[in-house]
């Protein structure tokens, strides 16, 4: 079954309750107070079903006092939709243009239009209501999906509206399901034998019986046992839907209305946003959600603001909500650009803005650095998977490359600083970069080298310092030697072999440049030219040794095989 939940909203006593009643047969005044006042004062559900359609509409009975105009606020957060009602005898109220700017803070551009009361009034009156209805909606920017007359006393245009509903909320269900879970808390109590439940709307993704998910902004792990949609057990929650989630594991004092249910989704108390509207100066507050957030501001650009958020809020970019004054008064609308912004710098975000704004991958990548961008980081932007970026990748991790070209440049220049080579564990605590990323650096540098716990620069290092090298000169010193032999020292060979201070023979043989100096010496005292056996008595080694090392001399154009002798050229 898919999911559609719609708000009812309009000004008090214009009829919303009792519609909503007559639509579902349900009363969505729970409350002892609401009863003895008759007025909603908080927030009430019902549900109307489309069999034909598979579709469940999940009704949310907005308050239409101004006094509760944020529990008005926490009914829309969750809504894809929006019921105005507008009492035709009155016509438009304060809190029915309210409330339609409110739905439009949430995102809402189209709404079902109901004139109730229809009954009390004449042809005249009903056509004004309808045209002054259409009107405001109009100057507000809002769109009439459709306008019907209804008397809830005589059942009149009752079914045209129910089948109106049903076509406005099929046009525009949200595909939300392959998303992040998110769900927004209204209510947390105890039932005996279960423990904990916790009531409320399923915004995006899926949740079933079994999943861990936590429970914010405290950050509190928990597990769904059961879950129930009105009433009814259900192994699995979607988007859209109302649900009750039974979690033994927490304490209803420990939660509150506005407190978020995700999976995937991290918090942060800082967002970028773009408003519409006015700025409150000072103190202000935002609803992201159900969850009323006092902040500071700074400035960006033209309509960009930077938030400090009193506490973290579990963000996507493309959220919307309300901006209200100090006095809760309500101003205008953000929404979120970034929602886990890790620099603050004026500059930076004012330089990359236009990255931010259309190729915001690039300007997570930028603003990380040389922490690089996680796929969860990148998941919870958004709000949803995601194709991973293009650029360099290291585990999880992804970096931009200008930020790879600045480390690599820092590097060498500390390098050049120490004379060539620094231990491995400084350069790491200089740069502030882990070792995965030292090592993409290496890979793409043939001069950077890890040799014994140091990073070389090796045309630039001083060898002759570091215990490997002299361990290895030491060997080498006595003679030649095996590859096998020098494993120990085997980043330092190639060092060596590099710079010519050793020669590789061939055969995984090697000798230093003294030693061989040494037997070429010996060797000239032989004459001009010599034969095997002479080269062979004179330098005292086995053919195994003695071959290599002629060819060699052959390679390097110090002498010249003819027949059985060598002979020298120069």
């Amino acid at each position: 079954m898919r999911y559609f939940p719609l708000g009812i909203a309009g000004h008090v006593d214009h009829g919303k309750t009792s519609l909503v009643k007559a639509l579902t047969s349900i009363d969505t005044d729970r409350l002892p107070e609401e009863k003895r006042r008759g007025m909603s004062i908080d927030i009430g559900f019902a549900f109307l079903d489309f069999q034909n359609k598979n579709l469940r509409v999940e009704i949310i009975d907005l308050p239409g006092h101004e006094r509760f105009i944020k529990n008005a606020i926490c009914g829309l957060a969750p809504v894809w939709g929006l019921l105005l009602v507008v009492d035709a005898g009155e016509g438009i109220m304060p809190q029915t243009v309210e409330h339609i700017r409110l739905a439009k803070s949430f995102g809402i551009q189209e709404v079902i239009l109901a004139l109730t009361k229809v009954d009390r009034v004449d042809d005249e009156t009903l056509e004004l209501a309808r045209e002054e209805s259409l009107q405001m909606l109009s100057s507000e920017g809002i769109d009439a999906f459709g306008v019907f007359p209804v008397s809830v006393l005589k059942g009149k245009g009752l079914e045209d509206l129910r089948v109106g509903i049903g076509e406005y909320a099929s046009k525009h269900l949200r595909d939300r399901d392959k998303h992040l879970f998110r769900f927004f808390v209204d209510s947390a109590f105890s039932v005996k034998g279960y423990g904990t439940v916790v009531r409320g709307s399923c915004v995006s993704g899926s949740v079933s019986e079994g999943d861990t998910i936590t429970l914010e902004p405290v950050g509190k792990p928990c597990k769904v046992r059961k879950m129930q949609n009105h009433g009814v057990f259900v192994k699995e929650g979607r988007a859209g839907e109302r649900l009750a989630l039974n979690i033994p594991d927490l304490d209803p004092r420990e939660v509150e209305r506005g407190y978020f249910l995700v999976r995937g989704i991290k918090p942060s108390n800082r967002l970028i946003v773009r408003v519409d509207g006015q700025m409150p100066k000072g103190v202000a507050y935002l609803f992201l959600g159900m969850r009323e957030v006092s902040f500071l501001h700074k400035h960006i650009h033209e309509d960009l603001y930077l938030l400090r958020l009193s506490e973290p809020v579990p963000a996507v970019r493309g959220d919307r909500g309300p901006l209200l004054n100090s006095s809760g008064g309500y101003v205008g609308s953000y929404q979120v650009v970034h929602p886990l912004p890790v620099r603050s710098s004026k500059r930076f975000i004012r330089e990359n803005l236009r990255l931010l704004l259309e190729n915001p991958e690039e300007y997570l990548l930028l603003e990380r650095g040389v922490r690089g961008l996680s796929l969860g980081e990148l998941f919870s932007f958004y709000g949803f998977a995601v194709q991973p970026p293009k650029d360099l990748r290291v585990g999880e991790r992804f970096y931009h490359p200008e930020i790879l070209k600045s480390i690599s440049e820092k590097l060498k220049s500390l390098l050049s600083m120490k004379g060539g080579s620094m231990p491995l564990s400084e350069v790491l605590s200089k740069l502030r970069v882990s070792q995965d990323i030292l090592c993409l650096i290496l890979e793409k540098s043939v001069d950077l080298k890890v040799v014994d716990g140091y990073l070389l620069d090796t045309k630039k290092a001083k060898l002759e310092d570091l215990e490997g090298y002299i361990m290895l000169m030491g060997l080498l010193s006595e003679g030649i030697r095996e590859e096998r032999d020098l494993q120990a020292y085997k980043e330092y060979l190639s060092l060596t072999v590099r710079r010519g201070q050793v020669y590789s023979l061939g055969d995984y043989l090697y000798i230093s440049k003294g030693m061989f100096e040494e037997y070429v010496k010996k060797l000239r005292t032989l004459g001009k030219e010599f034969t095997l056996q002479q080269a062979k008595e004179a330098l005292g080694l086995t053919r195994k040794y003695l071959i290599p090392l002629l060819e060699h001399m052959d390679r390097l154009g110090i002498t010249r095989r003819e027949g059985e002798r060598r002979v020298f050229l120069r």
